[in-house]
């Protein structure tokens, strides 16, 4: 054997370090690429989601010349109806869910469940779901969430449900009862806003409910993500940084809901439009054209950061 043997020798503990120093600045630099990649697909998934929402609602409009209640509540009907149906109830059998929509019983209440409503209050579809958000869960056992809300207005939503008008501030598309068609919305369905995102919170938070009054409606009171906690009952808040609520009434005969658009997108949330457009307001907007955007027939000119 030669006395001249090669010497084979690995890398040394300093290169090694240098090595994985480098792969973990590489990982650092890539991270945030991915994510904002994954950011910008769940929200082209989100606003898709709305857009589907904004052709059921046109569906709906072009068999019944009008847009769904928000709710249903009108003891003083013949027959009553109490239900308490939500508009995504109504929206079901325009995004493909008409088999679900078939087991409902109308004359068993949504707020008092369980009855045979439940199949439809604690289904979760994805339709009703932005997938930027954390996932859904059951509230009180029944009750599925959902993060698209339609708009109330400007609230609060409060409890007088014999009539339309008497069930918030200054009126939006979807009120108690209320049966507006695009002939109603005077200042015009570009400019009028019919639906936007709102938040899950953990628990027993009923904001994001989907078939109970209180979770799928929001008003035009705050502007999007702001700070200021939602109104709501004290009972279904869990308050959370991102939304954040504070407990004002105990029931649904004293209820004074307002709920704020909320999204976890940067910057601002989604919205459908009345003529089916959708629009990325940003949190910047006005307060003056935010509220402008929600209600139908007051005449007012969106400002120019619409």
């Amino acid at each position: 054997m030669s006395r001249f043997m090669l010497i084979r020798r690995g890398f040394t503990l300093i290169e090694l370090l240098v090595v994985i120093a480098i792969i973990a600045i590489l990982i650092g630099l890539l991270l945030p690429a991915v994510q904002k990649v994954r950011e910008s697909a769940a929200r082209m998934k989100c606003s898709n989601n709305l857009k589907q929402l904004g052709i059921g609602l046109h569906g709906y409009h072009n068999v019944h010349d009008r847009f769904p209640p928000g709710y249903n509540y009108n003891p003083t009907a013949t027959p009553a109806n109490i239900s308490e149906a939500t508009w995504l109830f109504f929206l079901l059998p325009y995004v493909e869910q008409e088999s679900l929509a078939k087991t409902v019983n109308l004359n068993q209440n949504f707020g008092s469940l369980p009855n045979q409503n439940n199949t439809i209050s604690a289904a979760m579809l994805p339709v009703f779901s932005c997938p930027s958000d954390v996932p859904g869960n059951l509230a009180l056992l029944y009750y599925g969430k959902g993060n698209y809300a339609a708009n109330g207005g400007i609230g609060p939503m409060v409890s007088n449900f014999t009539s339309p008008l008497g069930s918030i501030t200054t009126p939006g598309v979807f009120l108690a009862n209320g049966r507006f068609g695009i002939k109603d919305i005077t200042d015009g369905t570009s400019n009028t806003t019919a639906a936007s995102e709102v938040l899950k919170a953990p628990g027993d938070d009923f904001r994001g409910v989907m078939h109970y009054p209180e979770g799928p409606i929001y008003q035009h009171n705050r502007t999007p993500n702001t700070s200021t906690p939602d109104d709501f009952r004290t009972s279904l808040c869990v308050s959370t940084t991102k939304a954040p609520c504070v407990g004002v009434y105990t029931a649904y005969n004293n209820r004074a809901v307002i709920l704020a658009a909320r999204s976890n997108h940067t910057g601002g949330v989604n919205v459908a439009l009345c003529d089916g457009s959708l629009r990325f307001v940003t949190n910047g907007v006005s307060q003056t054209t935010w509220q402008s955007a929600g209600t139908i027939g007051l005449g007012e000119v969106l400002g120019s950061d619409w």
